[in-house]
């Protein structure tokens, strides 16, 4: 159910995001704090165990660096009210501690000489995944200058050079290694693990994006769908009332009729006991009994129709009550299938990206499977819900001619179909595009599935009698006669997969813009399509 308060909702959601994001980068300044003490724990071992001399000054580094993470961290589980942008700011400022301490270490550690350049690894990584591209490409330049610099320096003499390990003699006076291995080798180390990992930060950010985005607009087709049921069942209970009515009225009728004919045979029964005083009279009573004989056959007339028209009024109360029984089971049943579906879509993808590249086609192959049913039942949800929602049109202009061609480009062609254009030259039409182009995708794709993906598709617009036309013409095998005043009808369907659905929305959408569909079927030879709108819409008063 969507809340009657959109700024209500908009502030949840914001505080539900920081929390989120607190949470985030709560565990990832303790994760950070477990490395350092295990470097720290490093450091002792390779002092104490390996008899490696190791400057006291990389500890005191290891422990100012710890400090300050827990500085953060007590920040992150504080009570202090926490917005998006405050976390993000101060998270950034985090790195500009971690960089000088990093350098400080690496320095310490021997620079050049062997892989110490490592350390600054884990921040990089957390850099790309939890900052934006171009705060976390800042990041990634500053540690690069850094390193850098720190090596220049020493190289110059600028700084004592901190000799730990030794890889050969005098390795860190040979410029040429410094070059190649650090300046060259290693920055762009840095720059690839920068790109990689932000860019699987972006592609998890996409992904949480969909997920939110698909939330929010099933939220919004559960609240139009109850909506239509309150319609649908309010005018129910119109149409009952209706009925009760007409029953009225035709009870009254046969009560006026019966009381007419009991008056007229007293009359009868008079003019007989005064028959032989009555004979001057015979042709005026002949007369009046031909007038009472048309009276009679003109009730029986007007009776006739008000039967019909209860018998159309009880057709279409059966109708309404068969649309509001079809609404509700559109809101259970894509209620219980999106759910799990979603999980199968997720499923499935992380299926496809840990067997990627791996030379199993057997397991590709029943992803494959699995991805396309699914997509089958993506497709039957999305159309039961098409059919459960009448949504108001929003009419604007547009070109015919485009809308057919952009309903083209959205339709999965067989490479065996092919597909033929004439289009004439139309007046700008005030439709709504999105469902004229959902209504082409329908009988387009009823088109490709009779023909069995072969065959050709013309696609014609024109202009008939201040309408706009859209003819779509298949060379299939026709449309029986026996289903023909069937395939307007909600749930019937010649195909062994179909929801007969297709064709009831597609009837549905261009009739409540004030158009109409029509077909022309010949067997063995095939279908053609009219979708018919006006041009000149009549302003409402």
């Amino acid at each position: 159910m969507v809340s009657n308060n959109p700024e209500k909702d908009i502030n949840i959601a914001q505080a539900e995001a920081v929390k989120y994001q607190t949470k985030i980068l709560f565990t990832a300044f303790e994760i950070r704090i477990l490395n350092l003490l295990a470097g720290l724990i490093m450091i002792y071992a390779i002092r104490s165990i390996f008899g490696i001399t190791v400057s006291y000054k990389a500890e005191y580094v290891f422990y100012a660096w710890i400090a300050t993470s827990a500085c953060y961290l007590a920040f992150m589980g504080s009570r202090i009210r926490k917005t998006l942008r405050l976390l993000d700011n101060v998270h950034f400022s985090y790195y500009f501690f971690s960089i000088v301490y990093a350098t400080s270490l690496v320095h310490y550690l021997g620079a050049a000489e062997w892989i110490a350049f490592f350390v600054y690894l884990f921040d990089l990584i957390y850099a790309n995944v939890l900052m934006s591209r171009a705060r976390a490409a800042l990041i990634t330049g500053l540690t690069v200058l850094a390193y850098f610099s720190l090596i220049t320096l020493e190289y110059f003499g600028a700084f004592s050079h901190q000799a730990v390990f030794l890889p050969e003699e005098h390795v860190f006076n040979n410029i040429p290694f410094i070059i190649s291995t650090h300046f060259i080798v290693i920055g762009v180390f840095f720059f690839l693990l920068s790109y990689s990992t932000g860019l699987f930060a972006k592609i998890k950010e996409s992904r949480e994006r969909e997920v939110i985005e698909s939330q929010n607009r099933f939220a919004v087709k559960t609240y139009q769908l109850e909506e239509i049921t309150r319609r649908l069942s309010h005018q129910a209970a119109e149409n009952k009332y209706l009925k009760r009515a007409a029953m009225g009225y035709i009870e009254k009728k046969e009560f006026e009729l019966d009381k007419s004919r009991r008056d007229l045979e007293g009359q009868i029964d008079k003019l007989r006991k005064t028959q032989k005083s009555m004979y001057f009279m015979i042709e005026d009573l002949n007369e009046m009994s031909a007038q009472l004989k048309e009276t009679r056959d003109n009730l029986e007339d007007k009776v006739r129709e008000r039967t019909d028209e209860l018998l159309n009024i009880s057709r279409k109360l059966h109708r309404s009550e068969r649309l509001a029984f079809l609404g509700k089971l559109a809101g259970s049943v894509t209620h219980e299938l999106r759910n799990p579906l979603a999980v199968l879509k997720n499923a499935s993808y992380f299926l496809t990206k840990k067997f990627k590249g791996k030379k199993d086609e057997g397991v590709s192959k029943y992803i494959g499977i699995i991805e396309k049913e699914i997509g089958i039942i993506d497709s039957i949800i999305d159309d039961i819900m098409g059919f459960a929602k009448t949504r108001i049109p929003e009419f604007e202009e547009a070109d015919i001619g485009e809308l057919v061609e952009n309903s083209i480009a959205t339709i999965n062609i067989p490479k065996f179909i092919n597909i033929k254009k004439e289009y004439q030259k139309l007046p700008q039409v005030e439709v709504d595009s999105n469902q004229v182009m959902h209504a082409v995708m329908n009988i387009a794709n009823n088109a490709i599935i009779a023909m069995s993906g072969n065959g050709t598709l013309t696609f014609r617009t024109l202009l008939k009698d201040n309408y706009a036309c859209i003819e779509i013409e298949d060379t299939g095998p026709g449309i029986p006669q026996d289903q023909r005043d069937l395939i307007f009808e909600p749930l019937f369907s010649s195909k062994p997969k179909g929801t007969g659905l297709g064709l009831p929305i597609a009837k549905m959408m261009i009739e409540i813009q004030g158009g109409r569909i029509e077909f022309d079927s010949k067997l063995g030879k095939g279908t053609i399509f009219y979708i018919i709108l006006p041009v000149h819409r009549k302003k409402a008063s």
